[in-house]
């Protein structure tokens, strides 16, 4: 296989599509969010938590094996100044000019502010106005749904540090086939394990350890994985049988939610749930990365373009996202048009602001972390 994996560049689209979806989800279920639809279907519930223990944990794994492609061609000083340069800057783009927007609806939709949109931005938002901390559980300036751009930024900063000391690290991939097969998996169960008891995720950065641990593990594993040409070959060879392996894996980690399991032990419940999703979420990222290899490496002028959009539209999805559901929600629209106006606008918009008022101009790409393009105004 080449060294450049162009599957992995449509996974990592793909992910971001399914991101879209689960936040659409995360509207109508009875977990928290940002704001919530007043006709809640804990059904979707199910198909939510068969994406969960996959969907980041791919998007770290493919974060690690494209910085470990970045580092080998920059070195260890310029791949830090680049991540600093691009990632850095569209997480304080993201935080001061993004994302204000979404928690002014959340506190407008939870009758905490009634200030208009500008004046809540330049005197409470950007002025970290602490009267509103209570009220929306996180102080201003805040990066929200960017937490894995944060932590992603943190963990190739390490990256960078692990390379500029240990130059010949990568000898460390020259473990069997085998470790990479199963330890991962064991690894996920362990750290969901610790999230789901002692070490709950904060989104936070720091006093998140638990989550450092699963995160930066992912992470590590991608960038171990890089050059390991046998395990991509065994993953797309074998990705029938991950893939049933994955299937019935699905099976015993959803059986949580029957009610067989009413009455049991919280910690013996959650030990076996989160145990449960960690095994199952690397069998079905082996599935999945199987046949994307198989299908998708292949490069494209598609790929190329979503590629360069997929970081912008991250960063705006959810903002338009809930602007369109504030103003869709009082019109109580039949739920099937809601919904597909949902996806429909979130997926539509980001892509309309990337294509219109991101892509052309190179101070607005600079903005959004991305590379200057030869003919920009």
């Amino acid at each position: 296989m080449g060294t450049r994996k162009y599957f992995l560049d449509w996974l990592r689209v793909l992910a971001f599509v399914t991101l879209i979806l689960f936040h659409v989800g995360m509207l109508y279920v009875t977990w928290g969010y940002n704001l919530k639809s007043p006709r809640l279907y804990p059904g979707v519930e199910w198909w939510m938590e068969a994406t969960s223990p996959w969907r980041m944990a791919l998007l770290f794994v493919i974060s690690g094996v494209a910085c470990r492609f970045l580092i080998a061609k920059l070195g260890a000083g310029r791949f830090a100044f680049n991540r600093l340069a691009r990632i850095g800057l569209v997480i304080v783009t993201g935080m001061l000019l993004v994302n204000p927007m979404q928690v002014w609806i959340q506190l407008t939709a939870q009758g905490d502010t009634i200030k208009g949109y500008f004046d809540f931005w330049t005197t409470s938002y950007l002025t970290s106005d602490s009267s509103l901390f209570n009220a929306l559980g996180r102080p201003m300036p805040t990066w929200d749904h960017l937490w894995f751009l944060v932590y992603l930024l943190f963990y190739t900063l390490i990256l960078a540090g692990v390379y500029s000391l240990l130059p010949d690290c990568k000898r460390l991939t020259n473990a069997p086939l085998w470790i990479f097969l199963v330890v991962p998996a064991l690894w996920m169960a362990i750290t969901n394990v610790l999230m789901g008891t002692i070490a709950p995720f904060t989104h936070a950065l720091v006093n998140d350890w638990g989550a450092h641990l699963k995160w930066f593990g992912l992470f590590a594993i991608g960038t171990t994985l890089a050059n390991r040409d046998d395990f991509w070959m065994a993953v797309r060879s074998h990705r029938h049988k991950l893939a049933v392996v994955a299937i019935a894996l699905l099976c015993v980690y959803l059986s949580y939610r029957l009610p067989w399991m009413d009455g049991r032990s919280a910690l013996v419940l959650t030990v076996v749930y989160r145990s449960a999703e960690g095994v199952f979420g690397w069998a079905a990222m082996l599935a999945i990365m199987g046949y994307a290899a198989h299908q998708l490496d292949n490069p494209s002028a598609q790929l190329s373009y979503l590629n360069d959009a997929v970081l912008p539209i991250y960063v705006l999805h959810q903002p338009v996202m809930l602007a369109t559901a504030y103003l869709l929600f009082p019109l109580r629209l039949p739920i099937g048009s809601e919904v597909l106006t949902l996806i429909i606008a979130t997926a539509i918009g980001p892509l309309a602001i990337y294509h219109v008022a991101i892509r052309p101009w190179r101070a607005m790409r600079f903005l959004f972390g991305l590379k200057a393009r030869s003919g920009t105004a």
